[in-house]
Formats: structure tokens, sequence, C-alpha cells
């Protein structure tokens, strides 16, 4: 269903038949999707967090995805999701097909995992980027695998440089470096995370190392492209000894995001969406309009240059 756009009316019979439900009514209770896969959803009650239960769901429920919060009815039958409570946030993404496919619900960080190799894509970087400022997401900018330096360098490929000056916090990350693990987890503490990125980028190896006691697949990385196979099939919430949540996902070698259409694209860069404030134009798109700050401020210097033809080429796109 991930991939099926609903239409307004089915919309509406979903969410009139989910409020409909009763979460206080006999055998009905709370609980989270810690996993889905297929026709199995993996939920932990809320009340009993050490006890997973698999699920069946009822036909007309629509999407459902990892952390989202359910009401479910256990009656001494196979437990079945009866309805999704309201979501705070949605992160969605678009497949090479054009097909919507959910990542998680209910998130309050995006952690962008990046590595050495393969060499970080910065416009795939801001496509993420825009998809937790849309989404209200604290975002976290990870580049992995730094043992992997051929000579030491402060700030390879300029993430430091370019990304924290918009108030985005950048770690480096290997798995043999048991500080920068500890500096990680400082920084998934209390949030409910998403941690995403491209295969080959060791999302799978750090949340190994965050969670020694878990297992994990890792998987092999192609001497053709450095990429890695895709070790991890369906999105899984795990938590955190030190609180909170992490939720680890499907290797995406694009990550295109579902926009909200109610929000402008520039809104989703920080810098154009502070510089677009002194435009001459109330409307303006940035591209060639006269009197726009956004453009006086990259011919400055004060907005990327690369940030800007990111935000050129994600509104071609949209």
């Amino acid at each position: 269903m991930a991939g099926r756009k609903l239409s307004r009316r089915q919309q509406s019979r979903i969410r009139d038949a989910q409020q409909a439900v009763d979460p206080n009514a006999p055998h009905h209770h709370e609980g989270r999707v810690i996993s889905h896969r297929g026709k199995a959803v993996e939920v932990e009650p809320l009340d009993r967090p050490d006890d997973h239960l698999q699920c069946g769901f009822k036909a007309n429920l629509g999407l459902i995805v990892c952390g989202d919060r359910v009401t479910y009815r256990d009656d001494g039958r196979t437990p079945l999701i009866v309805a999704i409570q309201p979501r705070r946030n949605l992160l969605q993404r678009r497949d090479g097909f054009g097909h919507i496919k959910a990542v998680a619900a209910n998130v309050s960080q995006l952690v962008i995992c990046l590595a050495v190799r393969p060499e970080p894509n910065l416009y795939l970087l801001d496509q993420y980027l825009v998809s937790a400022e849309q989404q209200g997401l604290q975002a976290l900018i990870l580049l992995n695998k730094i043992d992997l330096l051929e000579t030491p360098t402060e700030d390879p490929f300029s993430l430091r440089a370019i990304y924290r000056p918009l108030g985005y916090p950048v770690l480096h990350s290997s798995i043999g470096d048991a500080d920068s693990i500890e500096a990680l987890k400082r920084h998934l503490a209390g949030q409910v995370s998403v941690i995403s990125g491209v295969s080959g980028v060791g999302k799978s190896s750090l949340t190994r190392a965050i969670l020694p006691g878990i297992d994990i697949r890792i998987g092999e990385i192609s001497e053709f492209n450095q990429e890695g196979r895709h070790t991890t099939r369906s999105s899984r919430l795990y938590h955190l000894p030190g609180g909170g949540d992490l939720i680890d996902t499907p290797g995406v070698r694009g990550f295109n995001p579902v926009l909200d259409p109610q929000q402008s694209l520039a809104d989703g860069f920080r810098e154009i969406r502070d510089a677009a404030q002194h435009c001459r134009f109330a409307n303006c798109r940035h591209v060639n309009e006269p009197g726009c700050a956004v453009r006086a401020a990259v011919e400055a210097g004060s907005i990327h240059a690369d940030r800007y033809a990111h935000y050129l080429k994600l509104l071609d796109a949209a």
C-alpha cells in the first residue's frame, strides 16, 4: 500500500472508520509499530514495552509504517490493528518509478549518514535536509568511515564549512573509534531518530555499534561502485539504553523527497528562506526576478553556490 495513492474519498472513509474506534473498548490496547514487512506488523504494547506482538490489520486502515501509534484488539485471537492514531509527521520518499514509499512516522530527528566511500553526494544530502525542514525534524549530518581517509583532514568534502554555519550539527564517525560512537549516542539520547542514507555508508554497522546486543546483517561492499548491498529490507525501531529510539531504514540510492505543496521549496533551505525576506517581490522564485535578495547573496558568497544550484535543480524537478 506504500505506493498506492488514495483518493480523497478513500482517505475520508479511512479517517471516519478509525475515528469510530473506541480505544477504551474491551480488549482494545495502544501500541507502537516496531516494524512492518508485508502482512506482518510487529507491535509493542505501550503498557508492556518488553512484549512484542505479531499483529494483523484491518484492510481499510491505509498505510501502516514503523513508528506509528496504533490501537489494536487482543481478545484471545490473533491481535488485530483496528486504528492508526494521528501522526506527528510522516517521512516519505519517491522511488525510481515515482511511487511513494514511507520511511517512518512520529520521529523527531533525521540522521543523514554519509561516508568517505561512497563519496558524499551533496545534492542528495540537501534533499534529505529539505525533507527534515518541511517535516519539522531536527537534522544531524554524520560522516562515517573516516578511518578510510588516506590523509587526515579536518573537514573532508567541506561538510562542516557549508552546513555548520546553517545550524546543522556535523559529526565524524568510525565504528572503530569509541569516542565518535559515544558522541553520536549523545546526539541520539532523548530523540526518536531515523538513520538514513544510501547503501554502503554503514548505517547497519553503526546501529550495531550503538546497540551491540542486537543482530543486524552487515552487507558486502561492491568493488565496482563502492556501494553496499541492501542488508536492511524494512525499517525497524530499536530502543536506546540512554533513552530515545533509533529507526534503521533500508538503503536507498536516491531519496527524492515527497514535498509539501503547501510549503515553498525555498523554506527547505534555511539561508534561502532568510534571504528571501528581503526580495523585492513576495512571490519571488529566486531564479531571474529583479531585486532578488537570494541571487544577490549567492553572488556575494553568503549563500553557497552549490546549495543554490541544488535549490534550482529541485525547483525544476518539482
